[in-house]
């Protein structure tokens, strides 16, 4: 297969294209490290937090996924994902001038509705500049903007926060967004706008919604693959919402070091789990294709049991290095499995098929997991007889080692995935 034409260089798309990536989780996640300083000042619970930095941003992250991504079968994809960018880069400055919980609340439905515009356009991007054999590869880098967005996040947020206040870190780390949407506008070319008149008009048009989602129902593997990501962003994103917290609570770390800590936890790690993902995935498949569900699998049965014992210690060294390793592990599942997923899509419902998934992850994962990781743990900080910081700790330990179990749950449906996937591979158009 060859590479389609287009007007951008592969390299550097990709390099735009995960700048942008990192600023959506920059402004999504950046939330959770400031969760300390929002908790005294506007007087939240752990249950209001974990609606502000999940459910608040996923529920229209989550709807509104699948619309966009439709008109993105349609029109020029490099304009959606420009204006996505500045819309989510403004509401995560108008966060700093929130006064309570209903404003704050708010301000994360703003962000959640741009950030629903850029990665299914985007995932089609790359998948029509990059061929098969590279696109786990591909979209692995460009899904390195998870860990460095939120290694920037907990980095840069948690200083500001310490130095300048929690107010000044949302306002500071949205405003290059809205210049990075500039540059998107003036340097990347849809290679479907750039195609001739002629390539445009003998095009088939995209299926309908219906049958795209017909289509890929009856692809088994699609469908384990979508509940196996689910389930293990599900905890992923409860970790990640109190990782700093928890740090914070049960070894005493100020939010600065905090900070520090979860990005070499969520962001070091993670990336090189997320590339070591793909480029394992891309080899690995050239013997067998069902490598590609099987890496995944075992790497988030192995981040389960290191998940439980770090937050069982009582150092931080040995927690940071448990959790460090987790990340590795449980990360090699992000990049191979949206890679699959375009592989398994048809050629003219690739944005759809990345908006179907990530509903499901965001509505699921980021809409419950955050939220349920904070109820228990104000679940089991209520059952504790003092009522003490110390009880708050313990709780926030029970509930993190009960969400890090679900890992295990996301690793069966890779397991079934693969299964299938190979002949689904094959059935694909």
């Amino acid at each position: 297969m060859t590479t389609p034409r287009h007007a951008t260089d592969p390299r550097l798309a990709l390099a735009i294209l995960l700048a942008v990536y990192c600023f959506n989780f920059i402004d999504r996640t950046i939330v959770s490290i400031l969760q300390e300083p929002l908790k005294q000042e506007l007087a939240l619970s752990d249950t209001q937090l974990g609606l502000i930095s999940g459910t608040a941003f996923a529920l229209f992250y989550s709807t509104l996924g699948v619309p966009i991504a439709r008109i993105a079968e349609r029109v020029d994809r490099t304009r959606i994902i420009a204006i996505a960018l500045a819309t989510w880069s403004l509401m995560t400055m108008l966060c700093g001038f929130a006064t309570n919980f209903l404003q704050l609340f708010l301000c994360r439905i703003g962000v959640g509705i741009g950030e629903a515009g850029g990665t299914p356009p985007a995932h089609a991007l790359l998948s029509e500049i990059f061929p098969p054999e590279r696109r786990a590869t591909a979209i692995s880098i460009y899904s390195l903007g998870v860990p460095l967005g939120i290694l920037f996040g907990a980095v840069a947020g948690g200083a500001i926060g310490e130095v300048l206040g929690w107010r000044a870190a949302f306002m500071l780390v949205g405003a290059p967004g809205l210049i990075l949407a500039v540059v998107v506008l003036v340097t990347i070319k849809d290679p479907r706008s750039a195609a001739s008149a002629t390539d445009r008009a003998a095009a088939a048009a995209p299926p309908s919604l219906g049958q795209a989602i017909a289509y890929l129902a009856a692809r088994r593997s699609f469908v384990h693959l979508t509940a196996g990501i689910t389930v293990a962003s599900t905890a992923g994103y409860g970790i990640l919402a109190f990782t700093a917290p928890f740090l914070m609570r049960q070894l005493d770390m100020g939010l600065a070091a905090a900070g520090s800590a979860t990005g070499l936890v969520s962001g070091i790690a993670a990336g090189v789990g997320t590339l070591l993902g793909g480029v394992l995935v891309d080899r690995a498949m050239r013997r067998d294709r069902r490598f590609g569900a099987w890496i995944p699998a075992a790497g988030l049965m192995l981040a389960t049991p290191l998940s439980i014992t770090a937050y069982m210690q009582g150092e931080w060294i040995a927690v940071v290095l448990l959790l460090t390793v987790s990340g590795v592990a449980q990360f090699l599942y992000l990049g191979p499995t949206y890679a699959l997923v375009q592989s398994l899509a048809g050629t003219r419902m690739r944005a759809t098929a990345s908006a179907l998934v990530l509903l499901t992850v965001n509505l699921v994962g980021l809409g419950i997991g955050p939220p349920l990781t904070g109820w228990l743990s104000d679940h089991f900080a209520s059952i504790q007889a003092d009522g003490t910081a110390d009880a708050a700790a313990a709780g926030l330990r029970v509930a993190l080692s009960l969400i890090a179990m679900l890992y295990l749950w996301g690793a069966c449906h890779y397991v079934l995935a693969a299964r299938h996937l190979a002949a689904d591979l094959d059935r694909a158009d």
